[in-house]
């Protein structure tokens, strides 16, 4: 049977089982062959084995390469996975000693732009994804004390908040004429306007330097000046007062919860502060809230101007303050 295995000549030699046919044909009639022939088979099944193994070594390297490939691949999906896993927290705000839910409470994590407000019944929701495990979840109003919750620890939940002892300003009555000032921006530009509400349930808000002419004054009205291009019947407006540092605003300097249900129109926005007594001795920033509706979502714009630099903003509850490139249409008026 070994005879009749075809040899095929050295220069045609195509596959590695050629080559096993020669050697078969040589091993088994030696005499049949000189040693020349012999040898150059010889060289021949040596090269076939070298690259034979060579490429062995090849399909073992792309095999190891591609192992590493889908273990590379795979690493990242499950990192990716688990930092864009959601951390779902939701609860109700309490007062500790009214059992009253408390609405508008700001709900977020500190200077990382995520957060949310409570609604009318105090409820909040708050989706975030795990590279927040580790911060906590800051719980404030301006009646009552803040807390801190650690987000890995939260459970969904009745949160509890302790209120704050209103202390009353002293009122000084004094038959000294008064004078009336608006300050801060009273102009807009007609192709530049700011979005002042939120559509995921949190908060924008817009604040505006003022720079008082006394050291003493009483702030007496709010004027926002609102845009077109809005579909809104009605907003509850809420004002902040924030210390002045470093022309940035810090901390709050008026512990009153100042919302007002307006009527929403293109036009001058006036938020009446005159049952409020607020008196004020250093310059300070004043911020704009409008409330999202929990059940329609509203569209307020409010006018900006490019030639003002003492604007800032924040797109989020308990979020970082952003210096604008201008300022917001918001002015003030006082007395002193």
């Amino acid at each position: 049977m070994v005879d009749n295995f075809y040899i095929p000549p050295k220069d045609k030699i195509e596959t590695s089982a050629d080559t096993r046919f020669a050697l078969l044909r040589i091993l088994c009639k030696p005499d049949v062959y000189p040693s020349q022939e012999i040898l150059s088979w010889q060289k021949i099944i040596s090269s076939e084995a070298r690259n034979s193994a060579q490429r062995g070594n090849v399909v073992r390297k792309l095999k190891k390469m591609k192992n590493n490939f889908y273990t590379f691949i795979l690493f990242h999906l499950l990192i990716f996975q688990s930092f864009s896993q959601e951390i779902e927290m939701n609860g109700i705000i309490t007062d500790a000693e009214t059992k009253k839910p408390i609405e508008f409470v700001n709900v977020g994590v500190l200077n990382k732009n995520k957060g949310t407000i409570s609604n009318l019944n105090g409820e909040f929701y708050l989706s975030v994804t795990k590279k927040f495990f580790n911060d906590s979840l800051t719980i404030s109003h301006v009646n009552y004390y803040s807390i801190k919750i650690p987000i890995k620890n939260f459970k969904n939940q009745t949160i509890f908040l302790n209120p704050k002892t209103n202390e009353l300003s002293e009122v000084i009555v004094s038959n000294k004429k008064k004078r009336t000032r608006k300050i801060g921006v009273k102009s807009y530009n007609p192709l530049l306007w700011l979005g002042a509400i939120s559509e995921d349930m949190d908060i924008i808000e817009n604040a505006q330097r003022i720079n008082i002419p006394d050291k003493s004054v009483r702030v007496k009205y709010v004027n926002i000046y609102l845009r077109a291009g809005f579909k809104s019947d009605s907003s509850f407006v809420r004002i902040n007062f924030y210390k002045n540092v470093d022309n940035t605003p810090d901390e709050k300097i008026v512990f009153e919860n100042i919302i007002q249900k307006k009527k929403i129109e293109p036009g001058w926005l006036q938020i009446d502060l005159t049952k409020q007594y607020i008196y004020l001795e250093e310059d300070f920033f004043v911020g704009v809230e409008f409330l999202p509706d929990f059940k329609n979502p509203l569209e307020v714009y409010i006018g900006a101007i490019l030639t003002k630099g003492k604007g800032y903003s924040r797109r989020n509850s308990q979020g970082k303050w952003n210096k604008l490139q201008g300022a917001s249409t918001i002015n003030v008026e006082i007395e002193y």
